[in-house]
């Protein structure tokens, strides 16, 4: 009975060692993470970045990203309409995206990333009239629309020495709610940033 019971104890005693030992080792290894981004230039939690696709084409868009864990962040895209034109073929008028990501590469923050966002979208209806009588269309005033969306994309994030980054992104989402004219919403960028 001793020599069981001295035995469970050895086991107990060594299996709460490794334990400790593994939450260690976790813990140095984010801390050698942090290390390693602070050294690069890259160990800030912010980032701010231009969606240069989006502007050029007429949605200038400017995002916000915080990151919350080495893997991942949460982040707000603004784009508002600064043209006439339609872009993507529709009339926007503003998308607000708050999204959340995780990221799959070494680094922090790095690399291959999944997204999933949300987006409040204001868009102008074109509208029009048609008489039978003298086979005219007439174009009535624009009516603007709100709805909500629900979206996801993928995209990869390239993060220099200095934290300058460049991000690619391709995605979109399904418009909800009634009046939905518009079936869904883009999240497409070719982004270029700042991390602090």
């Amino acid at each position: 009975m001793k020599k069981t019971l001295l035995a469970l104890f050895l086991a107990t005693v060594t299996t709460m060692s490794f334990a400790q030992d593994s939450k260690t080792n976790k813990q140095n290894a984010k801390l050698d993470i942090q290390k390693r981004a602070d050294s690069l230039g890259q160990g800030g939690n912010n980032e701010i970045k231009l969606n240069l696709l989006n502007t050029v084409l007429g949605l200038a868009q400017l995002d916000y990203e915080r990151l919350i864990a080495d893997n991942q962040g949460l982040g707000l895209s603004v784009a508002v309409s600064v043209t006439d034109k339609r872009v993507y073929d529709e009339n926007y008028n503003y998308i607000l995206s708050p999204y959340y990501r995780v990221y799959f590469g070494k680094q922090k923050a790095n690399g291959f990333f999944v997204e999933a966002n949300t987006s409040i979208i204001s868009f102008d209806q074109e509208r029009y009239m048609y008489n039978p009588e003298n086979y005219t269309v007439t174009r009535l005033e624009d009516k603007t629309h709100t709805n909500f969306g629900l979206g996801v994309a993928v995209g990869f994030k390239f993060l220099t020495r200095n934290g300058i980054l460049g991000e690619l992104l391709l995605g979109g989402g399904r418009v909800m709610g009634k009046n939905t004219f518009i079936g869904g919403y883009p999240r497409l960028g070719v982004s270029l940033g700042k991390r602090f």
